[in-house]
């Protein structure tokens, strides 16, 4: 894995545009997002799979094949695109590619990619409020990725870039306990 910040940021970029390469069209784009996200997601959660794919005492093609048997379903072109970068070693650089792939995804969809996280789906009139309401404060046309996930009990979270609005009913009960406690220790 590179080590420079240069290097990194270069390595990140083109292993994010051979994967957007590899999508055809904007609904595989989106996909290959997704899809990322979620792989992403698994291995950081999982000092176990992370520890396995990183493991140069293992041959590269049991790595891939970890990888295969987890990421069963996922598009082709992302399994082979993740085979080699496990067999490369730069698994580490997967956090920086998945933003790169964000970045570049947006550009060739000419959006920005918001995910929004619910309890229930959203209804028509939601949807279009929140497209409206972003295209106009980011300038453009805005793509939602809708995720449910009933552990946000209730409420909305939403977030691009880097950039989270929590508006869930967990995290207002975290704040009000925050709030209760320090009151209660002043």
């Amino acid at each position: 894995m590179p080590t420079d910040r240069t290097q990194t940021r270069k390595a990140s970029e083109v292993y994010a545009e051979v994967l957007l390469q590899a999508a055809q069209g904007p609904d595989a784009i989106l996909a290959l997002s997704e899809q990322l996200g979620q792989a992403l997601g698994t291995i950081v959660g999982s000092i176990e799979l992370r520890a396995a794919l990183s493991d140069a005492s293992l041959p590269a093609e049991a790595r891939q094949q970890i990888a295969a048997e987890v990421f069963a379903g996922f598009d082709a072109a992302l399994l082979a695109w993740l085979g080699v970068l496990i067999e490369r070693g730069d698994l580490g650089l997967l956090p920086r590619i998945n933003e790169a792939y964000l970045y570049a995804a947006e550009e060739a969809l000419g959006a920005v990619i918001i995910d929004v996280t619910t309890v229930v789906p959203l209804d028509d009139q939601l949807r279009q409020q929140l497209k409206q309401k972003y295209a106009a404060q980011l300038g453009g046309e805005v793509i939602l990725r809708e995720h449910i996930d009933d552990s946000i009990v209730g409420g909305i979270v939403m977030s691009t870039h880097g950039r989270r609005i929590d508006a869930s009913i967990v995290s207002q009960l975290q704040n009000a306990r925050a709030t209760l406690t320090q009151q209660q220790a002043g």
